[in-house]
């Protein structure tokens, strides 16, 4: 709610409230999925006050579990991140550089913005060990402010600095995160194998960070 909060403020749309959570999302006990929000604007045109509503949307799936490691590939295209890293529905740029990546027989896509600088994977924040130490794309590269990486900077020491091609070729090992799939190894980048043993962070995230988004009771009212 803070990073909505801040986008909102950003495009001159004020305070946006969020009336409730759908009565989908506790429907089901003991359910998992994520609850993703959807902002419109309104009528109106390009600078007008707001006027739109919020969506709450449930989807049940699976969230933060052990999945496996994947295999990443860079991409050559140059990628054009949304202002501020915000969230947006439009995600045609992510998707259609995934989908050529799983074209040649990979999970994951590395995407560089028109300066080289490694901004993201194509559905999450990327972390790349390399010398020793954990590095993640600076904000300014466009990487969205995630709140899984977030977590994650306050977990152990990460540098957020810019990151190029030379420096994803001399990573040792490298993750992947997002609100779906919580800490995720990547086993290869651009068929070079990397260490992918991130277990005692994904364990850290499954006890610790987990637990505190889950929804019990009956739907909330006035949420922030």
């Amino acid at each position: 709610m803070e990073r909505l909060a801040r986008a909102a403020h950003a495009v001159g749309w004020g305070a946006i409230v969020v009336s409730g959570i759908p009565e989908a999302c506790v429907a089901n006990p003991g359910s998992m999925g994520v609850v993703r929000l959807y902002v419109t604007a309104g009528a109106g045109r390009p600078g007008d006050a707001f006027c739109g509503s919020v969506y709450a949307l449930f989807e049940e799936c699976e969230v933060g579990t052990d999945f496996p490691a994947v295999r990443a590939a860079s991409s050559s295209a140059p990628y054009f991140p949304r202002p501020g890293g915000w969230k947006t529905g439009n995600y045609w740029r992510n998707v259609d550089a995934l989908a050529g990546a799983r074209a040649m027989g990979v999970d994951e896509v590395l995407l560089f913005n028109p300066s080289g600088c490694l901004v993201c994977a194509g559905m999450a924040n990327v972390f790349l060990e390399i010398g020793g130490v954990w590095k993640t794309p600076a904000l300014e590269t466009g990487a969205r402010d995630g709140v899984v990486r977030a977590w994650v900077n306050g977990q152990m020491p990460v540098e957020e600095t810019l990151l190029g091609a030379e420096d994803v070729a001399r990573s040792t090992a490298c993750f992947l995160t997002n609100s779906r799939i919580g800490v995720r190894a990547v086993s290869e980048i651009d068929a070079r194998p990397l260490s992918a043993d991130t277990a005692s962070l994904q364990r850290t995230y499954r006890e610790l960070f987990l637990p505190s988004f889950r929804i019990n009771g009956p739907p909330q009212t006035g949420w922030p």
